[in-house]
């Protein structure tokens, strides 16, 4: 399968950046002002979050934009014309849906992943959601869609277990750095840089690295172990705090 995920990872890179939107938060036009800048500074990757209540592996940073995005009434079809809209003007672009199993079981699961990929996405992110629960082992119905199941592990997941996740996943690996929940932070998990380095020994798919990453010298740590490096909760620090200019200038000094 060859989608636009797959052309963003073969662009020769040493590391790409993968950046995260609450989708409608603080509005769907900012997140769509953003996801722009975030194209004119080299970004491939996009994850737009659909807001759910209960983001049980987000910190409190990304937790408060769900919120705010429920309270001002953000559906998933509010997000998925949002990624329509931008897959058309952005056609270099890979967005990937991230929420939790309620949203796709609430809608049903095949009816969601269709929409999904009507929407123009490459990949789907369900990080609750794991392949041996029921219903859970939606990667080959994902891939039917044309969309990539991507599997979130962290450096606590058993070698067993990631052997059959290895099996399941598609488009690239998302790995935690740390186990918890996101957040950005002062210094990385060297726990979970080595966690990375042998995963590279397991996989022959891109890997992603996400959780605590605030710097461009996370970001320089990353490069020769990670494929992409993951950015969520620093992203929405520095746009509530400094605006838009604040998130350009970090994503050039990353660049």
């Amino acid at each position: 399968m060859v989608n636009t995920l797959d052309q963003a990872l073969s662009t020769g890179k040493d590391i790409q950046l993968m950046t995260h939107v609450v989708g409608g938060y603080p509005s769907l036009d900012t997140n769509a002002e953003l996801i722009r800048l975030m194209a004119r500074q080299g970004v491939r990757l996009v994850e737009i979050q659909i807001p759910f209540s209960d983001p049980l592996a987000d910190g409190p940073t990304i937790m408060q934009a769900n919120q705010a995005a429920l309270n001002q009434g953000i559906t998933p079809r509010h997000c998925f014309e949002l990624g329509a809209a931008l897959a058309k003007e952005l056609p270099d672009m890979a967005f990937m849906f991230m929420t939790y199993a309620n949203i796709p079981f609430a809608l049903g699961m095949d009816n969601f992943l269709d929409q999904a990929a009507a929407s123009g996405a490459s990949g789907i992110i369900l990080p609750d959601l794991s392949w041996d629960e029921p219903g859970g082992d939606y990667a080959q119905q994902a891939r039917a869609h044309g969309l990539h199941p991507i599997m979130v592990i962290s450096p606590d997941t058993e070698d067993e277990r990631l052997g059959n996740i290895l099996t399941r996943a598609s488009g690239f690996l998302y790995t935690t750095l740390k186990v918890g929940i996101t957040g950005a932070g002062a210094s990385l998990d060297q726990a979970g840089m080595n966690y990375v380095q042998k995963l590279k020994k397991k996989t022959g798919l891109p890997i992603a690295a996400g959780f605590g990453i605030s710097s461009p010298k996370h970001v320089t740590m990353l490069r020769g172990l990670a494929d992409v490096a993951v950015i969520g909760s620093h992203i929405i620090h520095l746009f509530d705090d400094q605006g838009f200019g604040a998130v350009e200038d970090f994503l050039a000094a990353c660049g």
